[in-house]
C-alpha cells in the first residue's frame, strides 16, 4: 500500500483539488508541502496536534515539509466556521503566542518552521493592491460558502482579505520553497484554493499546485474531539495537565477508537486493527484507550509524565490517594475548585459552608447524614468533626469529596 492509499484508508482526506496533481505529487516526491498554524493561542490544541501528526507522516515518507506560523494571518482572524468576528490579538499577545507555538513546532512536526510574518514585513498597502488584489477576483471570492455564510451576518474588509492573504502565502511558497501542496482540515477547503486559482491566474494551468483538506476529527456525539467540559486540551502541561490528558483520552467512547488512532497513532492498520479487535474481546478494560493514551502521552510530554498521569489515575480510582505526592495531587485536582483556609482547624460544617462546597448548614448536615462527605478518602459521618491542617496531606492540602465525583481541594495557609 503506497502512502496516499494508506491516507485514504485511514479516513483522513475529504477533499483534494485536482486527483492528478496530488497523485503526481506523491509519485514523484521532488516538491514540498505546507500546513498553516495561526497562533490565536498561547498553545496549539489536540485537534492542532492531528495535523501535526500528518506533517510527520508525510516527513517519515521522504516529504519535505513546512509549518507556516500565521504570524500576519494571525492579526487578521480566519472567518472559517465563525458567525461573528474573531477578536483581534494585540501586539504583544500575538508574539508571544507565536513563539510560544514556534517551539512546539519544532518539538513535534520535524518540519521547517516559516512565519508568514515575514512576506508582508515589508509590504505596504499600496504595493498590495497593485500587485496582490489587481489578480483577485471578488465575485470568485463572494461565491466560496464560508463568504456566502458570513455575508448573511456581516464580515469585515479585515476578515474578508484572508484568504487573499492566505492565497498568497501559498504563491509565496510554490516560487521560494518549492512548496506545491497545502494541506488543512476541511473548513479551510475555500483557503486553499484562493491559493491554487492565485497560482492558476499567476503561472498558468500548467502549474503543480494542488491542496487537499483533512476531516475535521469529530466524536461519535458529533463534537470536536480535544475539547473537555473545561474546554480545550492543550499540548502546554502548564495548560492541561498530561493526567487531564490522560482522562480525556482514557474516557474516550470505543466508537471513536478507530478514527482516533487512524488520525493519532503511528502503529500501523495491521496492528491497529489488532489493538482494536482485541479490544472488543472485553472492551470494559479499555485496552484500546489504555495503548492510545500511553502512545499520545509519551510522544507529547514523554514517557515520566505518561507513568505520573498513570500513577495519578489508578490511585483515585483505587481511592488511594494518599499514595500520591503533593505535586501528584496538585496536578490531579489542578482544575477542581479550592479554598484557602487560614485556620489550624475547621469544624466541618463550617468548612463546607465557607468553601463554598455547600450553600448552607442545613444542607452540609444532610450530606453528613446521608453519607455523602469525605476528607482525605476518609467517610465523615460526625457533623461536629474538626477537620485539621496537620491531619492534610504534607499538612499543606485536604481533599473534599461530595458524593461519588464531586472533589474540591483545601489549601491550608
Amino acid at each position: 500500500m503506497n502512502f496516499l492509499d494508506e491516507l485514504k484508508s485511514r479516513g483522513i482526506i475529504n477533499n483534494i483539488t485536482n486527483e492528478d496533481k496530488v497523485k503526481d505529487f506523491f509519485e514523484k516526491k521532488d516538491k514540498a508541502l505546507y500546513i498553516g498554524f495561526d497562533p490565536t493561542a498561547i498553545s496549539l490544541q489536540m485537534g492542532n496536534y492531528a495535523m501535526i501528526c500528518l506533517l510527520r507522516r508525510f516527513k517519515e515518507n521522504g516529504f519535505k515539509t513546512y509549518a507556516v506560523l500565521g504570524g500576519a494571518t494571525g492579526m487578521i482572524g480566519d472567518p472559517s466556521g465563525k458567525t461573528s468576528e474573531r477578536n483581534l490579538l494585540d501586539k504583544n499577545t500575538l508574539e508571544q503566542n507565536c513563539a510560544n507555538i514556534k517551539k512546539q513546532l519544532e518539538k513535534f512536526s520535524g518540519a521547517e518552521i516559516f512565519n508568514n510574518f515575514d512576506i508582508y514585513k515589508d509590504m505596504n498597502v499600496l504595493d498590495f493592491l497593485r500587485d496582490i488584489g489587481k489578480s483577485i477576483n471578488v465575485n470568485h471570492i463572494l461565491e466560496k460558502e464560508i463568504v456566502k455564510k458570513r455575508l448573511e451576518y456581516g464580515l469585515s474588509f479585515t476578515e474578508f482579505s484572508y484568504s487573499i492573504i492566505q492565497g498568497y502565502d501559498f504563491y509565496y511558497l510554490y516560487k521560494n520553497k518549492n512548496v506545491s501542496l497545502q494541506l488543512g482540515g476541511s473548513d479551510q477547503w475555500a483557503n486553499i484554493t484562493a491559493g491554487t486559482d492565485y497560482i492558476r491566474k499567476q503561472v498558468g494551468d500548467k502549474n503543480t499546485a494542488c491542496g487537499m483538506t483533512i476531516n475535521l476529527l469529530v466524536k461519535s456525539d458529533g463534537t470536536k474531539f480535544g475539547k473537555s467540559e473545561k474546554g480545550a486540551i492543550y499540548l502546554d502541561k502548564r495548560l492541561t495537565s498530561p493526567y487531564a490528558m490522560y482522562q480525556m483520552l482514557i474516557n474516550s467512547a470505543d466508537a471513536d477508537l478507530k478514527n482516533l488512532y487512524n488520525y493519532f497513532s503511528f502503529k500501523s492498520l495491521d496492528e491497529i486493527n489488532k489493538i482494536l479487535e482485541d479490544h472488543q474481546k472485553e472492551p470494559f478494560k479499555k485496552l484500546g484507550q489504555k495503548i492510545l493514551a500511553e502512545e499520545i502521552i509519551t510522544t507529547i510530554h514523554g514517557k515520566n509524565d505518561y507513568l505520573d498521569a498513570l500513577k495519578i489515575s489508578e490511585c483515585i480510582f483505587k481511592n488511594e490517594i494518599e499514595k500520591l505526592t503533593i505535586e501528584e495531587l496538585q496536578q490531579a485536582f489542578v482544575s477542581v475548585p479550592s479554598y484557602e483556609c487560614d485556620k489550624k482547624e475547621i469544624s466541618i460544617v463550617d468548612l463546607l459552608v465557607e468553601s463554598k462546597i455547600v450553600d448552607s448548614k442545613r444542607i452540609a448536615r444532610e450530606l453528613i447524614d446521608g453519607k455523602s462527605i469525605y476528607v482525605n478518602n476518609k467517610l465523615i459521618d460526625n457533623k461536629e468533626e474538626l477537620i485539621k491542617k496537620n491531619d492534610g496531606y504534607n499538612k499543606s492540602f485536604s481533599l473534599v469529596r461530595k458524593g461519588k465525583k464531586n472533589y474540591f481541594l483545601i489549601n491550608w495557609k
